[in-house]
């Protein structure tokens, strides 16, 4: 029978499965089993006894073969167990381990967070929580939820953004009938439940809360070229690892054409992936399939039923852009994923065929990496960065990544990965290829409530003015309008000036941290309590000023759209044109050598024969496989303007030699520099990255960064310290690069610095 599902928001909806992202993600109220469909058409218990004539082992399978099922069976009247066995399991039973609900792990934070507020709020009130949950009333609700809106540190004094919306107080007090649930082991009254609507309304206008909800503007396909085109052009964002940058665009990719959540595509696995050489049924080349299987969404009482996605390879492709398997095949590549010794490049998949009587041939994955995760953060080692096997990238950080890069694109507002899900879904739900079912399926909904009230654009992607009149609608321009590339700008500003970014210095409340830093500085070399406080202090004051800068390059973008079209409309009623804009602060390196071939392999122009398709996806296939293991620098280096102890930077010059390899570039210069010839000697350029260095390519605009030279000795010990043996693990390949020597341990590098090249640690 059908199941009843109890959402977290039944006061508040129609009962549709939300998927709002002000919705709380918790979990429903069913306590029933599932039940299964025989092929008549019945409904039977999963544990439904078998014939008496079935030979089949139930649940035991293969795992039973050596043991005699049929002489245990007779031992004990017909049953695996003694009767003593299930009545000490009676008597032992803990019916309490059964009493709270099965919620995900992201509900359950949820639910520990507001039962966490509420026993601050009551030891605040020297209430005792449970006592407080138990007589809980109408005016102790409204003063509760006052005090939590009214919350302006959290942990350890860290400040909170607060709460803006509306729907976020809503979310709330969802969160916390469930707490009280929990808690008391009944509901809350449906009397008192009424009543808060009223009092949630009255807290949401006396804290000043919005009631709008974020905009569910779409990314189309023309919005996610640019995307993408800008994660691998520019050099104004900087990943840790040149594979991080592969898979930001590996991730919106997946996202793209699926509609799933993001945190699924996060979390999938090698195990997940299956990728097949498949023969086309309509004839022409065969064409590498991807499969990849979403099993992490929104779950209760276990996972739901997963779904496969197929991605067939696209021939003659105009935009290798837009390509997943270009970007999948060079991840699985580069780690040499695949089971078959010796396919260890892409082009071997172009030699290979399919049996005559056969649809496809596998290229199955090794399956010592189906527990490793596609999607994994870098870590940093000695001399650089490399992938973690165990740590994936979260979803906080892959949304600062696109919100970064689509400010870079020049969109209007920001980019969220649900941009993508909005888009796949209005798509699935215009075309006549896919049925509501289809599409529910895609989105995980239960029902099509969830997309009419959350998905379908609220800035109606049609002309209904054309269709009244009976004109032909203009639907192309009318959807364009409507997705957030429409209003796309590269004059819209990415940065603040040095100007603005030092007006901030100006802010009462910066001033005031500014003078008590002041103050504590002054004190901090009398004991270890008083630099312990000037740190503390120092550190936020540095926060508030990132707080400051941030809010003023938020609002001066949100100005800049208006302001920026009266200038226009001035010029040009004025006869002088568009008018450029003197140039705003932008980062002025040079792509790296790797970065210009992978540009160049994605740009290619479209081959007319199937041979050279398939020449042009391997050698872009091959440029992802090279990027993958460039280590970024930071695309700006932060200089302290205070004077003393300014780590200045100097170029490294050296005089022309006939036989000096890095004579050039200046790599021999700065080779020589970190060798000392006394033990009073001291070098003022680190002699692992001057190593680092002379691992690249001449042309690399990395190389200044990695042989400048330090103010002084001690700034490259600080520098020699923090970024090279504070990363030093256990079980890392230890060497010197300038000396091409390998160090037993980190006692080994302290020593080889010392005596070889004057750093002291």
């Amino acid at each position: 029978m059908a199941r009843h599902r109890r959402r977290p928001d039944d006061d508040y909806s129609d009962g549709s499965n939300s998927d709002s992202a002000d919705d709380v993600s918790l979990a429903d109220e069913d306590k029933g089993f599932d039940v299964e469909v025989d092929d008549a058409g019945y409904e039977t218990s999963p544990t439904d006894i078998d014939d008496e004539e079935s030979n089949d082992t139930g649940d035991f399978g293969d795992d039973c073969d050596d043991f005699d099922i049929e002489d245990q069976v007779q031992l004990f009247d017909g049953n695996l167990h003694p009767r003593e066995y299930y009545l000490k399991q009676l008597k032992e039973f803990n019916e309490a381990a059964f009493d709270d609900e099965d919620y995900s792990e992201g509900s359950t934070i949820l639910l520990d967070g507001i039962e966490e507020l509420w026993n601050k709020y009551c030891a605040w009130f020297k209430y005792d929580p449970q006592e407080s949950f138990e007589s809980v009333s109408l005016g102790s609700l409204y003063n509760f939820f006052d005090w939590l809106l009214g919350q302006k540190a959290g942990k350890n004094g860290r400040k909170k953004r607060g709460t803006k919306k509306s729907s976020s107080l809503g979310t709330y007090w969802k969160v916390y009938r469930l707490v009280y649930e929990r808690a008391t082991g009944t509901k809350l009254d449906a009397k008192l439940n009424r009543k808060m609507h009223r009092v949630l309304k009255k807290l949401a206008e006396k804290h000043g809360l919005s009631d709008l909800k974020r905009e569910n503007r779409c990314m189309t396909v023309h919005d996610l070229k640019q995307q993408v085109e800008t994660t691998l052009d520019t050099t104004e964002k900087s990943f840790s690892l040149g594979e991080l940058r592969i898979l930001c665009v590996l991730f919106l990719l997946l996202l793209a054409p699926t509609g799933a959540r993001p945190a699924s595509v996060l979390k999938l696995h090698y195990r997940h992936i299956r990728v097949v050489l498949a023969r086309d049924p309509e004839g022409g080349p065969h064409k590498v399939l991807i499969k990849f299987t979403l099993e992490f969404t929104k779950t209760y009482l276990g996972t739901k039923d997963a779904k496969t996605v197929t991605l067939p390879e696209v021939m003659f492709d105009d935009s290798l852009m837009l390509s997943p398997h270009v970007f999948l095949e060079g991840i699985l590549f580069r780690h040499r994923a695949f089971e078959a010794p010796s396919l260890t490049c892409p082009d071997a998949v172009s030699r290979l065929d399919i049996h005559p009587r056969e649809w496809e041939l596998p290229l199955p994955l090794k399956a010592s990496m189906d527990d490793v995760y596609i999607f994994r953060r870098a870590v940093k080692t000695l001399v650089g960065y490399e992938m973690s096997p165990t740590k994936p990238i979260s979803p906080t950080t892959i949304a600062g990544w696109v919100r970064r890069v689509g400010e870079l694109t020049g969109f209007e507002v920001p980019t969220i990965p649900y941009n993508l899900r909005y888009n796949a879904a209005n798509v699935f739900d215009r075309s006549s290829n896919v049925s509501d079912a289809t599409r529910n399926l895609m989105l995980d909904h239960a029902n099509s409530n969830p997309f009419q009230r959350h998905y379908l654009g609220r800035q109606l992607a049609v002309d209904p003015y054309a269709l009244i009149r009976g004109l032909e609608p203009q639907n192309t321009l009318v959807q364009k309008s409507c997705s957030i590339g429409h209003s796309i700008s590269k004059r819209r500003p990415v940065n603040l000036t040095i100007d603005q970014a030092a007006s901030v210095n100006s802010h009462p409340g910066i001033k005031k941290l500014a003078c008590k830093v002041e103050e504590l500085r002054q004190q901090a070399k009398i004991s270890r309590k008083a630099m312990q406080k000037y740190k503390k202090a120092h550190d936020k004051l540095r926060s508030a000023k990132q707080t400051q800068r941030r809010a003023l390059k938020d609002q001066i973008r949100e100005q800049w759209t208006n302001k920026q079209a009266v200038i226009d409309i001035e010029n040009q009623l004025a006869g002088l044109g568009f008018v450029e804009e003197p140039a705003i602060w932008k980062s002025n390196r040079p792509r790296r050598p790797a970065q210009k071939r992978l540009m160049d392999a994605l740009t290619a122009p479209v081959e007319s024969t199937v041979e050279g398709q398939h020449r042009r996806r391997d050698v872009a296939i091959y440029a992802v496989m090279a990027y993958c293991v460039v280590v970024e620098g930071p695309a700006v280096r932060r200089t302290n303007t205070s004077g003393a102890g300014t780590t200045q930077r100097s170029s490294v010059k050296d005089e022309p030699r006939e036989d000096g390899r890095y004579a050039e570039d200046g790599r021999h210069a700065a080779v020589l520099s970190v060798f000392i010839a006394s033990k009073e000697e001291r070098s003022r350029r680190c002699f692992l990255c001057v190593g680092l260095a002379l691992r690249l390519e001449p042309d690399d605009p990395c190389i200044e960064e990695l042989t400048h030279e330090f103010y002084s000795a001690g700034d490259v010990s600080k520098h020699f310290r923090r970024k090279h043996l504070n990363n030093i693990r256990e079980g890392d390949d230890i060497d010197c690069g300038a000396c091409y020597m390998p160090l037993d341990h980190k006692m080994h590098l302290q020593r080889h610095a010392l005596q070889i090249h004057g750093t002291v640690s």
